[in-house]
């Protein structure tokens, strides 16, 4: 199977998870400042462009070896890294505030990484080294995590930023399918502008 295959198969398995984040769950009456007015009721991240909510696309995370078959990653033979992709060279929301506001509705927070993508033709590739370690195998580099700041919680939705201004680029906010996984993640993709 080649690269493209593979991804293909993750996106086709990754449909059970993307499907769970679908489930209807109402947020919770406003208690700590929060205003949720409008938010979808559907478990996701959304962002607040304006009196609008924007739910970032989310896509499955599933790291493969570049130019390896699926038996030389199972095996752990061969190179040292392997790649997520995301499909298309720019996520669909873009935006102009360097420190956005994410709402994380049904979404646990205390797994979620902001990991940046790096374009290229048709997609963005999120680079992991690899371990011998079955459990920790692919990860993201530390140089591509920005640290995120809690800003407020109500109930299910907790509101997050970046503790920093992230450069203009491709980013992914990943939180893991189950609790605890540490190689397959759901993406829930956004791009920062230039010049804002």
């Amino acid at each position: 199977m080649t690269r493209r295959k593979l991804f293909a198969a993750s996106i086709t398995c990754g449909a059970l998870a993307v499907a769970l984040l679908a489930q209807d769950n109402p947020p919770q009456a406003q208690s700590e400042g929060m205003d949720l007015t409008g938010l979808p009721a559907a478990r996701g991240i959304f962002y607040r462009s304006g009196g609008e909510w924007v739910a970032l696309s989310s896509t499955v995370l599933m790291p493969f070896w570049e130019g390896r078959g699926l038996a030389l990653s199972i095996l752990n033979v061969g190179s040292d890294h392997a790649s997520s992709e995301i499909v298309g060279a720019h996520s669909g929301v873009q935006i102009g505030d360097p420190r956005p506001t994410f709402y994380l509705h049904g979404i646990n927070l205390a797994d979620v990484y902001l990991v940046r993508a790096v374009s290229q033709d048709d997609y963005r590739e999120i680079r992991m080294p690899v371990s011998r370690h079955y459990r920790k195998w692919a990860h993201f580099r530390p140089e591509d995590v920005s640290d995120l700041a809690i800003v407020g919680i109500n109930g299910d939705v907790t509101a997050v930023k970046p503790s920093a201004n992230l450069k203009p680029g491709e980013y992914a906010l990943a939180p893991g399918v189950q609790h605890g996984d540490q190689w397959i993640r759901l993406g829930f993709d956004f791009g920062i502008l230039a010049g804002h």
